[in-house]
């Protein structure tokens, strides 16, 4: 569908959260090395040059303590998340100013812990700080103001680039590139250009009532398998942790893994479910998902307890069981059942893997 991006805003009103990042920093008198600058932006929005007739009213909100995206964690979630609960029903929408490297991780989060959201949740920044005279920042902070306005998405999403995301579906793919998210397995919800093309088939419905969900469980580990990995590791982490809750494996393919000429893998796996600990397995490819039912390995990994992440991102499969953990109290049952229900749009529906089982094992009988 093609649309206005920005019109007529004027009696709309977005607050803007300030937590950091590139966008708002300035080189310093020392070394010229980037810092961030507090202030900076709050005095900027507030210049006549943003008071167009076409933006909306701005307030900002900036933390005291501005945060590096790299220090970013749940404790930093529950603030953001406070932040737009307190401010609510005084805004048409909200659009959070964060650094990059874990925009993705908060945006997923995010998505879980604002339940039933019924306004636009943008979160954005830049590779360029806003202060240069060439920069991504001001395109990326102009759009998500105009997309926080709108009625079209009341869910968390990502601006950056040209490209609005679910951002429980995106992933950070470039550190240089100014197009630096993507969204591996679905489509992004607007492309902006010369028009304006938005999928608004795929937003999410509306929500009338707004809760907000302030405990994240963050015993969790994310492991990458790579050939040649030493199971004696994983097993030793297994038996001498007393505070995991959660391993999420990052597989081969569809959920593929070496257990042919060693069994550690497949012991390491076993010994972590008959602690309790839950475990998830998730491909390493870009694009696709896991299909525990495809190989022999697979069979085996599921028959030992393992459960799939189908095609979650890392960022939104980690958030989800940080928040699945919370909402109820570790029972793990309920936690492999709704791990495979699409709470917030981050995963694909399951008729798409079930599918490609009927195929792999009509080829079979072949």
């Amino acid at each position: 569908m093609h649309a206005r991006l920005g019109h007529d805003n004027k009696a709309k009103k977005v607050l803007v959260i300030v937590t950091g990042g590139t966008l708002i920093m300035k080189p310093n008198a020392g070394d010229g090395a980037l810092d961030v600058c507090p202030g900076f932006l709050s005095e900027l929005l507030a210049s006549s040059e943003w008071r167009h007739r076409n933006l909306p009213e701005i307030d900002v909100l900036e933390w005291t303590i501005l945060t590096d995206s790299a220090c970013m964690g749940p404790e930093h979630w529950i603030k953001i998340a406070t932040d737009i609960e307190k401010a609510y029903f005084e805004y048409d929408g909200f659009v959070v100013v964060h650094g990059t490297d874990t925009l993705a991780y908060s945006a997923s989060a995010l998505a879980f812990m604002l339940e039933d959201l019924g306004k636009p949740v943008i979160f954005t920044g830049s590779q360029i700080p806003l202060a240069e005279v060439y920069t991504d920042a001001r395109n990326n902070l102009v759009t998500s103001l105009l997309f926080a306005c709108r009625q079209d998405f009341h869910e968390v999403c990502i601006f950056f680039g040209n490209r609005l995301l679910r951002g429980c579906r995106a992933t950070k793919i470039d550190s240089f590139d100014l197009q630096a998210f993507a969204s591996p397995n679905f489509p992004p919800l607007a492309t902006v250009g010369v028009n304006l093309e938005i999928s608004s088939h795929f937003s999410l419905p509306p929500r009338k009532t707004m809760r907000v969900h302030k405990k994240m469980d963050s015993n969790l580990i994310v492991i990458r398998l790579v050939p040649g990995f030493e199971d004696d590791s994983l097993i030793a982490m297994v038996i001498h942790s007393t505070q995991l809750h959660g391993i999420i494996l990052l597989l081969y393919g569809t959920g593929n893994g070496d257990t042919s000429s060693r069994s550690g893998l497949l012991e390491a796996v076993k010994l972590a479910t008959s602690k309790g600990i839950l475990v998830v397995v998730l491909t390493q490819c870009f694009q696709g998902g896991v299909l525990l039912e495809k190989y022999s390995v697979g069979v085996a990994l599921r028959a030992a307890g393992v459960v799939s992440g189908h095609d979650m991102t890392v960022e939104a499969c980690t958030t989800k069981l940080s928040y699945l953990f919370s909402r109820t109290g570790g029972d793990l049952a309920k936690i492999k059942s709704l791990l495979s229900v699409d709470l917030r749009g981050e995963l694909s529906c399951d008729s798409r893997y079930r599918n490609v089982i009927q195929d792999i094992q009509a080829t079979s009988r072949l």
